[in-house]
């Protein structure tokens, strides 16, 4: 089994940018599916696993982390070697001249996005944001050559070189939401089926970031769980960010408070986290939590939702920082929710 930063390490290796989830499957399977009993590839793109509890008719926990990260598609091949691009998902153009990217062609090459020197920047170019269409990648080939390589709609994906910072954290590309994945790794890895009231279904969901609830409502139609859990990635509290409105670095997982999620789960798992002395923190998210909790609430008859989230720095970056202990401490909170008698105790009045 992996540790915490060994699974981010190997998550972020994989190539999930969102539409092409698919194109890592075996790759993803081969490590991830340690601790589970089965894995199942969805047609959407999601891949899901099952770890079952030793128990008839057990009920079903989904732990719903989505698998997609940000990018770019290629939109045209240009003399000089150059790609233009569309975004995939909320990029921040901000910081994309001169970064480094990963284009995913026949063969994966690597491209640099231009920057213009700020000695020929006309006046007042340094305060303006790039357009997306106006972004060209220098891969250093003739069109001649790329042709060969990449077509239009090739996807794009940010390089891959995760870097530890001071107090354990971690900073790379895709940590919204591979920081999600990695706990619900680690819970499932921690517990034996003998500890577990409910089977597991975890669902490393497609397309979130491009279409929000793609991926996790349809797998959610097949496993008909009777709980679930979205846990993704929030803000941490950091320069020019509302306390009220982020997490700390340490703080353990974030619970939202919101319209959309259901309260009687919710103050269940929050009461957990006292009794098991894990140190949390609290997000009002009135009516929309971003996530994929609005369309899982939804599905069927309707399937009460709690949203547990990590913080994390610089979202949508190619730059996103998380602390791993905020990582263990979200899979101590999924173990402990996964052996709680109370929380899975049926009752007409226990969940509505």
């Amino acid at each position: 089994m992996y540790n915490a930063k060994e699974m981010i390490e190997k998550l972020v290796s994989v190539m999930s940018v969102s539409g092409h989830e698919e194109r890592g499957r075996e790759e993803l399977r081969s490590f991830f599916s340690l601790p589970f009993d089965e894995y199942i590839p969805h047609s959407s793109g999601t891949h899901v696993f099952i770890k079952r509890c030793n128990k008839e008719n057990a009920p079903r926990l989904m732990i719903d982390a989505h698998f997609d990260e940000i990018g770019m598609i290629v939109t045209g091949i240009l003399d000089g070697g150059f790609l233009s691009v569309a975004n995939i998902g909320g990029l921040d153009r901000r910081i994309l001249p001169a970064a480094e990217v990963l284009i995913y062609g026949k063969e994966t090459i690597y491209g640099v996005i231009v920057s213009t020197p700020p000695h020929l920047q006309a006046a007042g170019d340094s305060k303006k944001t790039p357009k997306i269409d106006e972004l060209r990648i220098d891969t250093g080939y003739s069109k001649e050559e790329l042709e060969k390589i990449v077509e239009i709609g090739t996807p794009i994906g940010f390089y891959e070189r995760p870097a530890m910072l001071g107090s354990g954290r971690v900073a790379s590309r895709s940590l919204d939401n591979k920081a999600c994945c990695t706990a619900a790794y680690l819970a499932a890895a921690s517990l034996s089926p003998d500890e577990m009231e409910a089977d597991l279904y975890v669902t490393l969901s497609a397309r979130e970031e491009a279409t929000m609830a793609d991926g996790a409502s349809s797998s959610a139609y097949a496993i008909r769980p009777d709980l679930a859990i979205v846990t993704d990635v929030t803000f941490a509290t950091a320069p020019g960010v509302k306390p009220e409105e982020s997490g700390k670095f340490g703080g353990g997982p974030v619970i939202s408070l919101s319209a959309v999620t259901d309260r009687p789960f919710t103050d269940s798992v929050i009461s957990l986290c006292k009794e098991s002395h894990i140190a949390y923190g609290i997000t009002v998210d009135a009516t929309d939590t971003g996530t994929n909790a609005t369309m899982l609430s939804l599905v069927g008859d309707g399937i009460p939702v709690c949203v547990i989230s990590i913080p994390i720095g610089s979202m949508h970056t190619y730059n996103e920082t998380v602390e791993l202990s905020d990582i263990e401490s979200t899979a101590a909170l999924f173990a402990a929710i996964l052996k709680s008698k109370d929380i899975f105790a049926k009752g007409e009045d226990r969940y509505v």
